[in-house]
């Protein structure tokens, strides 16, 4: 391989399965005498991918119902019990009294009596003059006054109406009014009235009579009386007591002529009394306890899913003993697959003419792939060499991979002698 001076020069570097490739970029071409150097080389236009192709899991759904069962509480009455009444025996007796008065000593008083006198008393002597009463006449008015006659009998009627044709008491008729006037009547006036006059011949007077004369007395006030014991009399009854038997006396004392010996114990009683009435206890209602006894309590009643002989039904509950689930069940697990897509390159030819005398760029596009230089160009870039080379392009776009080049100098130097020789 031939490298010229000219103004413009480009280097590519390209590894290519591990080996390195340099090509010079466009050669001179002389005005008088050009050498023509061709120059093939690969160029990656695409990075090698990996894409992972995943295939999800194959599951389905088991559902499982919820597991429950029904608890009730259960309850009953218990009848109250029935209790006898509760009695005792009680005594009592009567208690008799009498009285005690001492014997007294005669009371007297001497009582002075004046005269036994009377009175009589004596009316006045007198005689009565009688008075006649004082009169006199007088006639008066008493009203219109109307005469009727009857024809028949000529009978005469004085009546004060004026207008009368009756039947009299006798059964007669037709009488006829013939005259008129006014009716009088005299009157005897009484100016004053009769009177007795009692005349007094001798004053009344009274005159003490002496029946018998002042004396004195001796009276006795409060006879003597001997000591003496009121009968015995029934005064009350003792306190009920429980015990039996005639309790002592309540004056302690005994003897039936001893004065302090006023009261005495009697005849004895006995009653039955009801301390207590007969009752019977009111019903209860209990609630079943497992494995207890019976509660009044409803909220400390057992939930119990069996019934109990002789209890009643008191409410029911559902419980549940495992909730419903629903389990995702693999039938197949979840894989992925990655795969390789092989990086991409582009074949190009770099053409460069060497003169004798002023030198100017030339550069071609690469021809088929099927030239000879593409024999002598690695067809797979070892990708461990390529990496990621900075682009540091000439003036025709070629890469200048320093990397490349540094690591493949050895293949490098064999390459471009044998290129020299084939020019």
């Amino acid at each position: 391989m031939n490298v010229h001076s000219s103004t413009k020069i480009g280097l590519a570097a390209v590894a290519v399965a591990g080996v390195a490739t340099v090509v010079a970029a466009p050669g001179a071409q002389a005005a008088q005498d050009c050498e023509t150097t061709t120059v093939t080389s690969q160029v990656k236009v695409a990075d090698e991918k990996k894409t992972t192709e995943v295939t999800p899991a194959v599951t389905h759904v088991e559902h499982t119902d919820a597991v429950s069962h029904e608890e009730s509480r259960f309850s009953k009455v218990v009848k109250g019990e029935s209790h006898e009444a509760v009695t005792e025996d009680q005594f009592r007796n009567s208690v008799y009294t009498r009285t005690y008065t001492p014997g007294t000593d005669a009371v007297t008083d001497t009582i002075e009596h004046p005269a036994e006198t009377h009175t009589v008393e004596h009316p006045a002597e007198t005689h009565v003059v009688h008075h006649e009463a004082v009169t006199h006449e007088e006639t008066r008015v008493t009203g219109r006054g109307y005469a009727y006659r009857q024809k028949e009998t000529g009978k005469v009627r004085y009546l004060n109406t004026p207008n009368w044709n009756g039947e009299d008491e006798h059964g007669d008729l037709g009488w006829v009014r013939f005259a008129e006037g006014d009716l009088t009547e005299t009157v005897t006036v009484v100016d004053e009235e009769a009177w007795d006059e009692t005349v007094v011949d001798k004053e009344a007077w009274t005159e003490t009579v002496v029946d018998k004369e002042a004396w004195t007395e001796t009276i006795v006030v409060e006879e003597a009386t001997p000591a003496a014991f009121g009968s015995w009399q029934w005064d009350h009854f003792t306190t009920w007591t429980t015990t039996s038997g005639t309790p002592a006396d309540e004056d302690g004392q005994d003897g039936d002529d001893n004065p302090l010996n006023l009261s005495q114990i009697g005849e004895q009683y006995e009653q039955t009394l009801i301390t207590k009435e007969a009752y019977t206890d009111p019903d209860v209602t209990v609630y079943f306890v497992e494995d207890g006894e019976p509660t009044t309590n409803l909220a400390d009643a057992s939930w119990t899913a069996d019934e109990p002989e002789g209890w009643d039904l008191v409410d029911t509950r559902t419980v549940e003993d495992s909730p419903a689930s629903d389990v995702t069940v693999v039938d197949s697990p979840a894989s992925s697959v990655t795969v390789v897509i092989p990086a991409v390159y582009e074949t190009k030819t770099n053409k460069s003419e060497k003169c004798a005398a002023v030198v100017k760029d030339a550069s071609t596009k690469a021809e088929s792939a099927s030239t000879k230089a593409d024999s002598e160009v690695p067809n797979r870039i070892d990708a461990g060499l390529a990496g990621n080379l900075p682009n540091t392009g000439g003036p025709d776009g070629v890469l200048l991979a320093v990397g490349g080049l540094l690591a493949g100098i050895g293949g490098i130097g064999a390459f471009l002698t044998r290129r020299r020789k084939n020019a």
